[in-house]
C-alpha cells in the first residue's frame, strides 16, 4: 500500500524531533529539546520551502541577538524585557517578509533571558540549537516523494476532456452539459497545478517549470473553450460553411496531444478562412450574422491553436528532450 505524503511528513516530524534533542543532549547544550522544537517547525511541504524558511530564521537570528541585548539591557531580564524584544523584533521580521523567524528566535532568547545574561557561550549554545534542528529539518526533507505520476495522470485527464469538449462543439449548437463540462475542466486544472507548483519547489537540482508552464497553457486555452461555447450560442441556423468549420473542429480533436506544435492544424484553418473569403456574399441579414458568428468561431479557434505554438516556440531544446516522450509535427 502507498504511503501517504501526510503520513511520511508524520514520521519526519517525529524522528526528527526526538534526534535532534538526543543529539543536543548528547552535545551537552542546554535546553537540548528546542532542538527538537526547532526541527517541528523547519520541516516544510516542500524542499524549497524548507530551505527558504531555514534561511530566513538563521538571518533573523542576528538581528534578534542585537535586539534582545538591547532590549533586555534597557528593561532588564524580566517580562518587561521580553515584551520590549518581541515589540521590536516582531516589527523586524514582518517588515522584511521573515515571520518565519519570530518564533523560534524568540525561543532562543527566551534562554537568554532565564540565564539572566547573554555571554558568549550562551550565544555559541544557541546558534548550536539551531543549526541543529534546521540543519535535522533539511537532511529529512531531502526524501519528499514526488508527484511526477499524479502530473501525468492530470495532464491525460485534462487533454481527455478538452478532446470531448471539442468533440461538442464541433457540432456547433449549444450542449446543455457544456458549462459543466468546463467547471469539471477548471476543477482538474487546479489539481494539476498543485501538482506541477509542488513537484517544482520538490527539484533543487533540476528546473521542471515546464509542468506548471503546461498547466497555465491548458488554463488558457480553456477561457478560449468556454468564449467559442458561447459563441455557438448565438448561431441562429447553420450556413453551408458550418460543415467545414465543423470539421475542423473535429480535427483539432483528433490531432489535439501535449505533444505537437499545432503547425498542421494552423494550415488547415488557413486555408478554410482562405475558402470562405472566396464564397458569395450572404443574400439575408440572418445569414450574415450566422456567418459572421462563424468567422469569429474561426478565429478563436486560430487563438486557441496559436497559444500552442506559442508555448511549444518557448520551450528549449533540453525541455523537448526532457518532458516530451514524441514530438509530432501535426
Amino acid at each position: 500500500m502507498k504511503t501517504r505524503p501526510h503520513t511520511i511528513k508524520v514520521i519526519k516530524l517525529a524522528l526528527g524531533a526526538g534526534l535532534s534533542f538526543l543529539i543536543a543532549e548528547s552535545l551537552g547544550l542546554a535546553y537540548a529539546s528546542s532542538a527538537g522544537v526547532i526541527t517541528l517547525l523547519s520541516i516544510q511541504d516542500t524542499k524549497r520551502e524548507t530551505l527558504r524558511v531555514v534561511v530566513r530564521r538563521l538571518v533573523s537570528f542576528g538581528a534578534a541577538l542585537v535586539l534582545a541585548w538591547g532590549a533586555f539591557s534597557l528593561a532588564g531580564y524580566h517580562a518587561l524585557g521580553l515584551a520590549l524584544f518581541l515589540l521590536l523584533f516582531a516589527a523586524f521580521c514582518i517588515r522584511f517578509h521573515m515571520q518565519e523567524g519570530i518564533s523560534v528566535n524568540t525561543v532562543l532568547m527566551s534562554h537568554f533571558l532565564s540565564a539572566g545574561t547573554i555571554s558568549l557561550p550562551a550565544i555559541g549554545n544557541e546558534l548550536a540549537l539551531l543549526f541543529l534542528g534546521a540543519g535535522m529539518g533539511i537532511l529529512l526533507n531531502l526524501y519528499i516523494p514526488g508527484k511526477r505520476r499524479e502530473i501525468t495522470l492530470a495532464k491525460q485527464e485534462i487533454e481527455d476532456q478538452m478532446r470531448e469538449i471539442l468533440l461538442g462543439l464541433s457540432f456547433l449548437v449549444p450542449q446543455e452539459d457544456m458549462p459543466e463540462r468546463l467547471s469539471r475542466l477548471e476543477e482538474t486544472l487546479d489539481k494539476g497545478e498543485k501538482n506541477a507548483f509542488q513537484d517544482m519547489e520538490n527539484q533543487l537540482l533540476t528546473d521542471t517549470r515546464y509542468h506548471l508552464s503546461y498547466m497555465n497553457l491548458r488554463r488558457n486555452q480553456t477561457v478560449m473553450l468556454a468564449g467559442m461555447n458561447e459563441s455557438i450560442c448565438h448561431l441562429k441556423s447553420l450556413p453551408a460553411q458550418a460543415e467545414a468549420v465543423s470539421g475542423l473542429f473535429r480535427e483539432t480533436r483528433s490531432r489535439f496531444h501535449e505533444y505537437n506544435n499545432a503547425a498542421g492544424l494552423l494550415d488547415s484553418l488557413q486555408r478554410l478562412k482562405e475558402a470562405m473569403s472566396r464564397e458569395p456574399l450572404p443574400v439575408s441579414r440572418d445569414e450574415f450574422e450566422d456567418r459572421a458568428v462563424l468567422f469569429g468561431l474561426i478565429l478563436k479557434l486560430e487563438q486557441f491553436l496559436e497559444a500552442k505554438r506559442s508555448f511549444v516556440e518557448g520551450l528549449t531544446q533540453e525541455e523537448i528532450r526532457t518532458f516530451w516522450t514524441e514530438y509530432k509535427d501535426l
